[in-house]
């Protein structure tokens, strides 16, 4: 079965892809920061049960310390859970799909973390998956719901839709240009976020970034969403606008095809490496300078990564046999373009 970041996505030229966020608790358990290994494990099994009974063989329950290191960090680095949920494992547990396109984190910060992820532009669309996963969850077990407040979390920022949505964008021209540190305090006035994508500063790896909403209270989450959808399009607009002036640039056109080459006959190649010369080359993919195939490069920004190459291969390669194997995977990659 084809992951879902192996499939095409809207504005997949510049949005990677989209998440969205819930979090939910038990009504009437103690929030997680108080909660007994025993109180958890009931959760847990019930979280289990209703899974198996509302959505048979559709989900699969994994505690954490069932996989190894390398496994765990694979799925940060695949944007299902977060770094600070695998690095501790005792009494939490992964739901997902075998598409990963839904997963539910239990006790990494609330009971359940509920995710939706999809390739490109597609916020409405993932927040209809799960919702409707929300739905079956909360029939069953009873989510902590305040008539004024809305949903109610361990973390007080998070109170009323307890939902965070996010689309990750790959923004080189914007970037090269100056403009990010703007764009930055402007969305921030929106009651939105623009930083560098997997707690990156503000120069990350490939120009990759993430927009989030931040507002929760007073707001629904189809104001939220849209607000949020908003923004995308106006920052796929202004980079694929900046996108189109580098390319009149003779200096930036030398990048561009020293970037192709790099990708198309380096022996060595760190993930670094990979992203930076690989966000060049987006821009002349996105422009019609070059040609190839958009959804296949976009895999290899999650396959390419560092613990994934070993978790998906079942090697345990150091980092001068990941680098020499992605330099590889890479050529083949770009044979033809």
């Amino acid at each position: 079965m084809s992951k879902w970041y192996q499939l095409a996505g809207a504005e997949n030229d510049v949005v990677v892809c989209t998440k969205i966020a819930l979090a939910r608790n038990v009504k009437g358990k103690n929030f997680t920061i108080n909660l007994s290994p025993e109180e958890k494990h009931e959760i847990t099994e019930s979280v289990s049960t209703v899974l198996e009974e509302k959505l048979p063989g559709k989900f699969r329950v994994t505690p954490m310390t069932e996989y190894s290191q390398t496994q765990a960090i694979s799925l940060a680095e695949r944007y299902l859970v977060s770094p600070e949920f695998v690095s501790f494992s005792e009494d939490r547990s992964l739901a997902m799909t075998a598409d990963e396109t839904l997963s539910m984190m239990l006790f990494e910060e609330d009971h359940v973390k509920l995710q939706a992820l999809l390739p490109g532009l597609e916020l409405f669309k993932a927040y209809e998956l799960v919702d409707q996963l929300d739905s079956i969850l909360d029939e069953s077990l009873h989510f902590s719901f305040d008539q004024k407040l809305g949903y109610l979390t361990q973390c007080p920022t998070n109170i009323g839709t307890a939902m965070r949505a996010s689309v990750l964008l790959q923004l080189p021209a914007l970037h090269i240009h100056g403009r990010l540190h703007h764009l930055m305090s402007t969305v921030s006035k929106l009651g939105l976020t623009l930083v560098g994508a997997f707690g990156e500063g503000a120069n990350p790896p490939g120009s990759l970034y993430q927009l989030s909403n931040q507002v929760t209270l007073g707001i629904s989450e189809e104001m939220a969403l849209q607000n949020l959808n908003n923004i995308a399009l106006s920052l796929i607009e202004q980079e694929k606008e900046a996108r189109a002036a580098l390319l009149e640039n003779m200096r930036f056109q030398d990048l561009l095809y020293r970037s192709l080459g790099t990708l198309k006959s380096a022996r060595v190649m760190s993930f670094k490496e990979f992203m930076e010369a690989i966000s060049m080359v987006k821009v002349g993919l996105s422009t019609g300078e070059l040609t190839g195939n958009m959804e296949k490069i976009n895999e290899m920004l999650f396959l390419l990564q560092p613990a994934t190459m070993n978790a998906v291969s079942g090697l345990e390669e150091d980092r001068q046999q990941r680098d020499t194997r992605r330099a590889a995977m890479v050529r083949d990659l770009f044979r033809d373009i």
